[in-house]
Protein backbone atom coordinates (compact mmCIF):
# COMPACT_ATOMS: atom_id res chain seq x y z
CA UNK A 1 0.00 0.00 0.00
CA UNK A 2 1.15 3.55 -0.59
CA UNK A 3 1.76 6.50 1.24
CA UNK A 4 0.23 9.55 0.13
CA UNK A 5 -3.48 11.56 -0.96
CA UNK A 6 -4.34 9.74 -4.00
CA UNK A 7 -6.43 13.03 -5.88
CA UNK A 8 -6.23 10.75 -9.38
CA UNK A 9 -10.36 10.77 -9.76
CA UNK A 10 -9.95 10.58 -13.73
CA UNK A 11 -8.74 7.33 -13.55
CA UNK A 12 -11.42 6.13 -11.77
CA UNK A 13 -13.59 7.38 -13.80
CA UNK A 14 -12.26 5.64 -16.99
CA UNK A 15 -13.64 2.20 -17.86
CA UNK A 16 -11.15 -0.88 -17.74
CA UNK A 17 -10.33 -1.32 -21.13
CA UNK A 18 -9.55 2.67 -21.39
CA UNK A 19 -7.42 2.90 -18.41
CA UNK A 20 -5.67 -0.87 -20.11
CA UNK A 21 -5.14 1.72 -23.19
CA UNK A 22 -3.38 4.34 -20.74
CA UNK A 23 -0.86 2.53 -19.23
CA UNK A 24 0.14 0.88 -22.37
CA UNK A 25 0.67 4.07 -23.96
CA UNK A 26 2.10 5.41 -21.13
CA UNK A 27 4.59 2.40 -20.86
CA UNK A 28 5.45 2.72 -24.39
CA UNK A 29 6.22 6.37 -23.61
CA UNK A 30 8.06 5.81 -21.12
CA UNK A 31 10.28 3.22 -22.83
CA UNK A 32 10.89 5.74 -25.57
CA UNK A 33 12.15 8.16 -23.15
CA UNK A 34 14.39 6.01 -21.15
CA UNK A 35 16.00 5.06 -24.22
CA UNK A 36 16.32 9.34 -24.99
CA UNK A 37 16.15 11.12 -22.11
CA UNK A 38 18.90 13.66 -21.92
CA UNK A 39 21.24 14.74 -19.22
CA UNK A 40 22.94 11.39 -19.39
CA UNK A 41 25.72 12.33 -16.44
CA UNK A 42 22.33 12.34 -14.07
CA UNK A 43 20.72 8.91 -15.74
CA UNK A 44 22.69 6.45 -12.74
CA UNK A 45 21.33 8.92 -10.22
CA UNK A 46 17.57 8.48 -11.52
CA UNK A 47 17.54 4.62 -12.33
CA UNK A 48 19.08 4.28 -7.92
CA UNK A 49 16.32 6.38 -6.83
CA UNK A 50 19.08 8.26 -5.43
CA UNK A 51 17.96 11.67 -7.70
CA UNK A 52 14.15 10.93 -6.38
CA UNK A 53 14.25 11.06 -2.71
CA UNK A 54 10.57 11.46 -1.92
CA UNK A 55 9.14 9.05 -5.00
CA UNK A 56 5.69 10.68 -5.95
CA UNK A 57 5.32 12.58 -2.44
CA UNK A 58 2.41 12.98 -0.12
CA UNK A 59 -0.35 14.25 -3.06
CA UNK A 60 -0.92 12.18 -6.00
CA UNK A 61 -1.97 14.24 -9.00
CA UNK A 62 -0.09 15.32 -12.27
CA UNK A 63 -0.07 18.68 -10.98
CA UNK A 64 2.39 17.99 -8.40
CA UNK A 65 3.76 15.46 -10.20
CA UNK A 66 5.20 18.29 -13.30
CA UNK A 67 6.21 20.12 -10.32
CA UNK A 68 8.32 17.75 -8.55
CA UNK A 69 9.82 16.47 -11.97
CA UNK A 70 10.47 19.97 -12.89
CA UNK A 71 12.37 20.53 -9.53
CA UNK A 72 14.23 16.71 -9.80
CA UNK A 73 14.88 16.80 -13.24
CA UNK A 74 14.95 19.93 -14.94
CA UNK A 75 12.25 22.02 -17.75
CA UNK A 76 10.19 19.38 -18.69
CA UNK A 77 10.52 19.84 -22.62
CA UNK A 78 9.79 16.32 -23.39
CA UNK A 79 13.19 14.62 -23.19
CA UNK A 80 14.30 15.37 -19.65
CA UNK A 81 14.43 13.25 -17.07
CA UNK A 82 11.73 15.75 -15.34
CA UNK A 83 9.64 14.19 -18.04
CA UNK A 84 9.99 10.74 -17.25
CA UNK A 85 9.13 10.96 -13.66
CA UNK A 86 6.31 12.32 -14.40
CA UNK A 87 6.01 9.04 -16.89
CA UNK A 88 6.57 6.90 -14.41
CA UNK A 89 4.79 8.46 -11.77
CA UNK A 90 1.42 7.85 -14.12
CA UNK A 91 2.53 4.41 -14.79
CA UNK A 92 2.16 4.21 -10.28
CA UNK A 93 -0.93 5.79 -10.77
CA UNK A 94 -2.39 3.37 -13.24
CA UNK A 95 -1.21 0.61 -11.57
CA UNK A 96 -2.51 1.75 -8.13
CA UNK A 97 -5.99 1.86 -9.66
CA UNK A 98 -6.08 -1.38 -11.18
CA UNK A 99 -5.02 -3.04 -8.02
CA UNK A 100 -7.24 -0.93 -6.20
CA UNK A 101 -9.95 -2.57 -8.76
CA UNK A 102 -8.58 -5.97 -8.15
CA UNK A 103 -9.10 -5.64 -4.61
CA UNK A 104 -12.59 -4.45 -4.53
CA UNK A 105 -13.51 -7.17 -7.01
CA UNK A 106 -12.08 -9.87 -4.66
CA UNK A 107 -13.75 -8.56 -1.63
CA UNK A 108 -16.97 -8.48 -3.84
CA UNK A 109 -16.57 -12.40 -4.54
CA UNK A 110 -15.64 -12.96 -0.89
CA UNK A 111 -18.90 -11.10 0.42
CA UNK A 112 -21.28 -13.31 -1.79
Amino acid sequence: MRLGFNLRGDLAKLGDDELADQLEKCIAYREWLASRAGDAPNRWLYKTGLAMPFGRGPLHARIFYRVMGLLYGGPLKGRSLGDLYVVDCEVKDIMDELKRRVNAARRLRLSR
